[in-house]
């Protein structure tokens, strides 16, 4: 089949776009005689050494898939904004993406203007079916057929580099999605120009008013002298190849309308007069196959990715066999942050969102904190617990377990977490220190380093999330307390039998409340709760107030803070938590040195508000200070509301930094005034805050033991094979353990059944043997931790296994062998060993 006409042509792009198999598509090109015509392939970029940047992009399936979602939103921004008569490099475009929506689309509903950018499934359901396939489509400027090799499937040129108001300027990210198409990465293109755009065009072609198509495959070099090592990507380009051989043009063809758009769960049914349309062939979606729409599907973790979409999308599910009523198969992708403030009430605890801002290196960012019920947040993120974000769009990640680290202790709210850093405002250089060009994972170096450091300190001492710690912990020791003391004597008995057991883990007591709350049943920044239960503070939009802790507006406070250290201030006030963070009348707060050394200068600084109270750390700068210097610090908060910003004055003396945390002692007027060297009430980060007693910090802390049994295997993310994991928790300079162990667990059963001893006996060395066996593995962590690797030396996503995933594994691995191996070696006596040292001799 030879295709020359007009119809041939329409209908030939219309077949590739109906077909959902790799086999299907190569068929339909082999009745062309395209697929074999190697005359009739183009090389992607005109480089033979293309796979060089299409291999370097994103590393797993969905970030590349959000490159395209992203290129479809600047593709109709940058329609807008021509259609508005305004050329997009120009001094008269928006300077930003939240500019341009406002621009030219504040006045559309959700619905209406997600339907500009569509995004359908077809094709396999099940894994025995193979892989879908995903076809996304926008009403933007479209391309015409001339260019199209200068656009679509052109690499490293800078089309949108000097463009300010769009998130694509690499001119590569969309390519990385065909690295996780199917085995021959097909990928189908079909695009036309805005008719009103292509009439502003200088340069005029007839084939301007044309749709064109073309598909995009990965071809495998021949073996030989001379010839490229990697695959390389063309594609289909017949146009005039007799004349110039793999330097054709795309083909083209007249229609006024194409039914490329879905409606409902129906495929190719809505008409677009222009734009583009690019289908995915067997995309990899493995681990989350289900209903796109649904908790585990694809659409929650496109919204983890992309936070602030800069324009809503639909997404359609359109695979045969998913069962629902109208409208239970398309729906707009909004972000995470409108799906939360969609459903914040039934999603979120009280007061959540909080926000916190943060200064590294002199660069600002502003994070929101999103502090789920129960295990809500398992709907809108995958493994995700710190993003950051630019222009709305998710370009690395610290993984959730980043709670668990042990300068943050908030290991049992890790399944409750996330946390989302705006990046936006960074400098240029930052951005490439901090984030990789494929814009799906973090950069090493020092920039990430003191991000992470800032970070830690931040969520270990924010107000809000320790309150909500420890309510939550009262809530479950409340349940469990009686069944945990008996087995925290048995181990106290078990650890007292051995002197290198007691060294290692009798220094201390237990702690019973970490973080009390205060006097009167009142917590933090609190309005007359108790205890128990959270007080609900009603924030204005604007401070009345805004003033240092137990003191009254305007008085200054003095301060002895540790040379080298933060300078922690505490400061209450009654605005809301996103005061800011918000994208409207945002507050903002500086520090300046109005006396002393470095006066003028304005300080690093940082803030987290949460229900009434600010914490508030200044960081004095270590090389270009001295102990003995004394600072008077001006501390400014302020918004274009305010007829006079609030202003508060320190006066802060460096002291000498003490080897060990803790050694200070304060007097009876510096608590009761908050005067201390580092306030305990503000909290410290380690190694900061002094105890009061000016002993060094205690040892491993007798943990609680909970039984765990099936019923309550989803609390712990437990099934059959778990053994053991812990929660870690406690202050700065202590910590405590609870411990979870799995009685109804397959292997400690099956030693039940089968053998002759006393259940609860065998029972009991299956519990206790996981928690020594966990107390090992934590111990010998701690001390090793000095000669791991530095952070500034990671890179990407991803974390070290924290504490309990390392207890998680170890006590699974070893559950099958524990009974029998304690049964075993509790039976040796010497003449036993005698014996087998014999027999290992003769052998």
């Amino acid at each position: 089949m030879q295709i020359k006409t007009n119809e041939e042509k329409r209908d030939f792009a219309l077949r590739l776009l109906k077909a959902d198999r790799e086999e299907e598509v190569v068929r339909i090109l082999e009745e062309a005689g395209l697929w074999g015509d190697s005359a009739s392939w183009r090389l992607l970029g005109d480089d033979e050494n293309n796979f060089k940047t299409v291999g370097a992009q994103q590393a797993r399936p969905e970030p590349a898939l959000v490159e395209k979602l992203i290129n479809c939103v600047d593709a109709r921004l940058m329609a807008e904004c021509i259609r508005a008569g305004v050329a997009p490099d120009s001094t008269q475009a928006p300077k930003s993406i939240n500019e341009a929506r406002t621009r030219f689309f504040s006045s559309t509903s959700r619905t209406e203007l997600a339907k500009g950018i569509t995004m359908a499934i077809t094709g396999a359901r099940s894994q025995q079916d193979g892989m879908p396939c995903l076809t996304i489509c926008d009403t933007g400027e479209g391309q015409t057929p001339e260019s199209v090799p200068d656009t679509f499937m052109s690499i490293d040129k800078k089309n949108k580099l000097r463009i300010p108001f769009v998130q694509g300027k690499f001119n590569m990210g969309g390519t990385g999605a065909l690295q996780f198409c199917g085995r021959k990465k097909l990928q189908l293109l079909i695009t036309r120009r805005d008719p009103s755009i292509a009439a502003q065009q200088r340069s005029k072609h007839e084939s301007d008013a044309c749709w064109s198509v073309t598909i995009l495959r990965r071809e495998t070099p021949p073996e030989g002298p001379g010839q490229v090592r990697n695959p390389y990507f063309k594609y289909l380009a017949p146009v005039g190849a007799v004349a110039t051989p793999s330097r054709g043009a795309v083909l083209s063809f007249h229609a006024k309308s194409l039914p490329l758009m879905p409606e409902d769960n129906r495929p190719y049914t809505r008409h677009m007069e222009w734009g583009s349309c690019i289908k995915l062939y067997e995309y990899d979606v493995q681990g989350f196959k289900g209903h796109i729409l649904r908790k585990g599907g694809l659409l929650p973790r496109l919204e983890i990715l992309l936070p602030e979409v800069a324009l809503p999308i639909r997404a359609h599910e359109c695979r045969e066999g998913f069962k629902g009523h109208a409208g239970s198969f398309d729906t707009n992708l909004v972000g995470l942050r409108a799906r939360l403030e969609d459903s914040k009430s039934d999603s979120l605890e009280d007061g959540y969102p909080a926000s916190l801002t943060l200064n590294v290196q002199g660069q600002l960012m502003v994070a929101r904190i999103y502090a789920f019920k129960g295990d809500n947040a398992d709907s809108y993120r995958a493994d995700q617990g710190v993003v950051f974000t630019i222009n709305g769009q998710t370009h690395g990640w610290f993984p959730k377990s980043f709670f668990e680290r042990k300068g943050v202790k908030m290991g049992r709210l890790a399944k409750s977490l996330l946390v989302v850093v705006d990046c936006t405002d960074i400098s240029v250089e930052s951005r490439a220190d901090l984030f990789k060009n494929s814009r799906d994972r973090l950069s090493g170096g020092s920039l990430r380093r003191d991000i992470e450091e800032e970070m830690e300190s931040q969520i270990a001492n924010h107000p809000g999330l320790r309150e909500l710690r420890e309510r939550r912990r009262r809530e479950e020791v409340s349940e469990k307390l009686s069944e945990a003391k008996p087995l925290e004597d048995v181990l106290r008995q078990i650890l007292k039998t051995s002197p290198s057991l007691s060294r290692l883990f009798l220094q201390g007591q237990r702690l019973n409340s970490p973080y009390r709350s205060q006097e009167n049943g009142q917590t933090s920044g609190g309005q007359g709760g108790t205890e128990g239960h959270p007080p609900v503070f009603k924030g204005k939009r604007h401070p009345t107030f805004f003033h240092f802790e137990k003191h009254k507006p305007g008085e200054a406070l003095q301060r002895t803070t540790e040379h080298g250290r933060r300078c922690r201030f505490r400061f209450v006030t009654d605005v809301e938590n996103d005061y800011f963070s918000r994208d409207r009348e945002r507050g903002r707060y500086h520090v300046e040195v109005v006396d002393g050394p470095l006066e003028g200068r304005e300080l690093t600084t940082s803030i987290n508000l949460f229900n009434g109270v600010a914490n508030w750390s200044v960081t004095i700068p270590e090389d270009e200070s001295a102990p003995g210097d004394v600072f008077a610090l001006q501390l400014t908060v302020m918004d274009d509301t305010l007829p006079q910003p609030f202003v508060s004055i320190a006066h802060v003396t460096l002291a000498e930094k003490s080897e060990k945390p803790g050694g200070k002692t304060h007097t009876k007027k510096e608590k009761a005034t908050g005067d201390t060297p580092e306030t305990d009430n503000a909290g410290a980060e380690k190694g900061e805050k002094g105890k009061g007693d000016g002993e060094p910090p205690t040892g491993i802390q007798i943990p609680r033991i909970h039984k765990v049994h099936k019923a309550e295997w989803s609390e712990r993310q437990f099934d059959e094979h778990s053994a053991c994991t812990i929660i870690e928790e406690g202050d700065e300079s202590q910590s405590s353990f609870e411990f979870y162990v799995n009685v109804d667990n397959v292997f400690l059963k099956t030693d039940l059944k089968q053998g002759d001893g006393d259940p609860a006996v065998v029972e009991a060395k299956f519990v206790y043997g996981n928690v020594l066996l966990a107390l090992a593995l934590i111990h010998d962590q701690r001390s090793t931790s000095g000669r791991k690797p530095k952070a500034q030396e990671a890179e990407g996503n991803e974390d070290e296994p924290s504490i309990r995933e390392l207890v998680e594994r170890t006590t699974r691995a070893a559950a099958p062998f524990l009974v029998p191996m304690i049964d075993y070696l509790g039976s040796l006596d010497s003449d036993a060993v005698s014996q087998l040292a014999q027999t290992g001799d003769e052998e």
